[in-house]
């Protein structure tokens, strides 16, 4: 096995992308470390440390005399980025999506109308920057889903809830994955930019009443768009698109 990094790490992705899709499925027992380690061409120490971090995500437990037992998905830690990252690629994974809007309808709306009424000149600048990168790209889906969560991430990133500039990062790659198919749905790239300009308008506006309202709409909009997405018996389809290179965020 030729790897870049850890050796434990392929190891790990590749039994936690198997538990994920159900080839090991909830309560059975892993195979034995000499049945991996002949499969994976690795060590006992490797394959010890990938089940190591297994079990701290929530996906095993070890116990003597069983064997390594894959845990029920309740006990799985949901915002581990491997995790999220393989539960998007396999049946459920729309799932993973809609859960996180929920987060982001209960989130977004107070960190827009915070933003409007903490924003300074340099934050409403910042602002101004995204937003033109929105009209910028207002034509090319593509471009314009990294510029939509550049949007979203200055508008926490001007909350200053660093808890909330952390969640974005971590939904990241989930909503990314998202607005690129809402996006190429005919109108959903229209409309959305539609909403994120009323977004921007009542901020700048030091609307807070109507940011959050605005803010709202747009993420009760994402939802229909979402639910009309076609999402086959293995995973979300989408064309293949070359991304954009994402500006970097400005730390506050």
């Amino acid at each position: 096995m030729v790897t870049k990094g850890p050796m434990w790490v392929p190891v790990m992705q590749e039994l936690l992308d198997r538990i994920v899709r159900g080839t090991y499925p909830v309560g059975s027992v892993l195979p034995s470390e000499s049945q991996l380690g002949i499969e994976f061409d690795v060590s006992r120490t490797v394959l010890r440390e990938s089940v190591k971090v297994l079990t701290e995500k929530g996906l095993v437990s070890t116990w003597r005399g069983r064997g390594t037992i894959v845990e029920a998905a309740s006990h799985w830690r949901t915002f581990d980025p491997d995790l999220l990252a393989a539960r998007l690629l396999h049946p459920g994974g729309e799932d993973v999506i809609r859960e996180l809007l929920i987060l982001r309808k209960g989130i977004e709306p107070v960190l827009a109308s915070m933003t409007a009424l903490q924003a300074d000149d340099e934050d409403r600048a910042r602002l101004q920057s995204r937003f033109d990168d929105l009209e910028r790209w207002k034509n090319d889906p593509a471009s314009y889903v990294m510029a939509d969560g550049d949007f979203h991430s200055e508008i926490a990133d001007i909350s200053k809830v660093a808890i909330a500039r952390d969640l974005f990062d971590l939904m990241a790659e989930p909503f990314n994955l998202a607005r690129r198919g809402t996006a190429l749905i005919p109108g959903g790239l229209q409309a959305a930019h539609a909403q994120h300009h009323r977004v921007f308008t009542c901020i700048m506006a030091r609307d807070a009443a109507g940011a959050s309202a605005a803010m709202y709409e747009h993420m009760q909009s994402a939802q229909d768009r979402l639910d009309q997405l076609h999402w086959s018996n293995d995973r979300l389809s989408l064309p293949d698109e070359a991304p954009r290179t994402r500006t970097p965020r400005q730390k506050s």
